[in-house]
Parts: C-alpha cells; sequence; structure tokens
C-alpha cells in the first residue's frame, strides 16, 4: 500500500482486514491518537503488549519504512480534523528529527554558505533549521534570534554567536515559544535573513502549514527580515496545507534536496526565486 493523503481514515477502513494485534494498533489511534503520536516506542509497545518489530510491521503496511514518518503523516491527518484532536496535535520532534536527517544535514551544509555577510539571522523552529544551526560554527559571530530553545541551545555550542529568543509561551511538544510576545519582540528589529521549514512548498501557492500559530508567527518573522531562506527536503513539495505562510515571490531562495533539474525545482524558478540542490557542486543556481 502505498501512503495517502488521508491515513488516519485509511487506517480505520483496513483495520477488519488486520490481524488482532495490528488491528489493536487501530484502535489505539483511533481513542488515543495524540497519545500514539507523543508515545515512545516502548511506551507503545508496553501498553499494546506487542513488539516493535510488529509496530514497524503495521507501518510498512501502510507503505511506510518506520514508526517515525508513519506518525508525522499521521499527524498532518489528523490537522485536517479538528474533532478528533480539538486541542491540535502535532508530530512528534524525535520523529521529526529521524525522518530524512541525512537530507536534512547536506541541505543545512549547502544553506550555511548563504549566510557569509550576514550580522543578524532569524531562525525558525524546526528539525531543518536544528541542521543549518549545527552547522554554524565556520562563520563570523552573528546575532541570531530564534523562537526554538533547541536552535537556541545548537547556535550556543559554536561560542562564538550571540544568541536571543523572542520570548512567549513555551509549547513543550515543539520546544518553541509561541503568542503575542513573539509579535512584541520582532515589531521593532531588522534582521538580515529569516531561515524557515515547511510542512508544505508548491510552486504555486508558496509555503503553508497545518497550524494557525505558525503560520501567523512565520509570518511575523518573514516582515522583519530582509530576505527568507526555506529549507525543504523533496517529502516537503507537497498539496499546500490549511494555512498559508506567504507567496514565492516573498521567498529569496529555496534549498533542497531535489534533483537541480526537477519538474518542480524548475516551475520555482519560473517564479523567480533561486532554488539551490545538495545534488549540485557551490551555491549557484
Amino acid at each position: 500500500m502505498q501512503p495517502t493523503e488521508d491515513l488516519y481514515q485509511t487506517v480505520q477502513a483496513a483495520a477488519p482486514d488486520l490481524t488482532p494485534k495490528l488491528r489493536g494498533i487501530c484502535r489505539l489511534i483511533e481513542t488515543d491518537p495524540v497519545g500514539f503520536i507523543r508515545s515512545t516506542a516502548r511506551e507503545l509497545c508496553n501498553q499494546l503488549g506487542t513488539s516493535e518489530p510488529t509496530l514497524i510491521r503495521f507501518c510498512q503496511r501502510f507503505g511506510y519504512a518506520g514508526l517515525a514518518d508513519f506518525r508525522i503523516d499521521l499527524a498532518l491527518s489528523l490537522a485536517q480534523k479538528p474533532a478528533l484532536t480539538p486541542f491540535g496535535v502535532e508530530s512528534n520532534p524525535v520523529d521529526r528529527r529521524a525522518v530524512n536527517f541525512d537530507a536534512k544535514d547536506m541541505i543545512g551544509r549547502k544553506a550555511v554558505h548563504l549566510l557569509e555577510g550576514d550580522t543578524s539571522v532569524l531562525f525558525d523552529n524546526g528539525s531543518s533549521a536544528e541542521r543549518l544551526a549545527a552547522h554554524l560554527g565556520n562563520l563570523a559571530p552573528l546575532v541570531i534570534m530564534t523562537r526554538s530553545l533547541d536552535v537556541a541551545q545548537t547556535v550556543l555550542s559554536h561560542k562564538q554567536h550571540q544568541v536571543m529568543l523572542t520570548g512567549g509561551s513555551i509549547r513543550r511538544e515543539t520546544m518553541s515559544v509561541t503568542g503575542r510576545l513573539v509579535d512584541a519582540a520582532l515589531s521593532e528589529m531588522r534582521f538580515d535573513t529569516f531561515v524557515m521549514g515547511a510542512d508544505s512548498v508548491d510552486p504555486e501557492t508558496g509555503v503553508s502549514t497545518f497550524l494557525e500559530d505558525e503560520a501567523h508567527q512565520n509570518r511575523a518573522m518573514i516582515e522583519a527580515s530582509g530576505r527568507v531562506i526555506v529549507l525543504a527536503d523533496k517529502t516537503k513539495f507537497s498539496k499546500p496545507r490549511l494555512h498559508r505562510i506567504c507567496a514565492m515571490d516573498r521567498i529569496s531562495a529555496i534549498v533542497t534536496d531535489l534533483e537541480p533539474n526537477h519538474e518542480i525545482a524548475n516551475r520555482i524558478r519560473e517564479r523567480g526565486v533561486r532554488v539551490i540542490s545538495t545534488q549540485e557542486d557551490g551555491v549557484n543556481d
């Protein structure tokens, strides 16, 4: 079976044809989808009375390599069903870091050269931003502001950069801050560059996310920046999500692992956006 847009519905529809142990996993997803996404694999196995290989076999039944990428798509599916998760649900940060780690790390290594010459940079939260932050050690000292506690800690490890947090309420699930204090902190500041990830990049509609407050915070960070660099592995070029962040004309460059002449990359270039692939030398178009 291939991954689908509505994974939650696909899982429930398949349940009657599965073995008893796999049906048990379906029931947990139906009754406690947030717990299924946020628990560790060991916790899930203990709760279900099953093994980790069985969990992986369940995910593979629906076209996924393992638990991490299955749960990321499950979170995206649930975002379209607010009645099931009225307080919202976000993918597990551990899952996001694990999925496509090598691709995200290569994207981070490629993007770091775009910050040469900058003096101040805004960083989004998320696994792609974290990988870029890990490669700032050879840059001249920067002033870096971020909403992400993990990005802040990673940048501090390089010792030469000044790090600021925007302020706001801490969202425990993502270790990032949100709320009106983010807007207040940015309103009187101007940064050279904003580095952001994305839930979806579409050549026609731009960058979008499935969380309304994330879209709002990202728009505020865009307004406080001279240019926008988007970090997007090839899985992010997908159907637009519910909440639009910005149109393509607000983006300066996209760093990706798409092939240099991929059809999507060429369509984005037609919009006037620089596309930099990890599969080509240097940082030229």
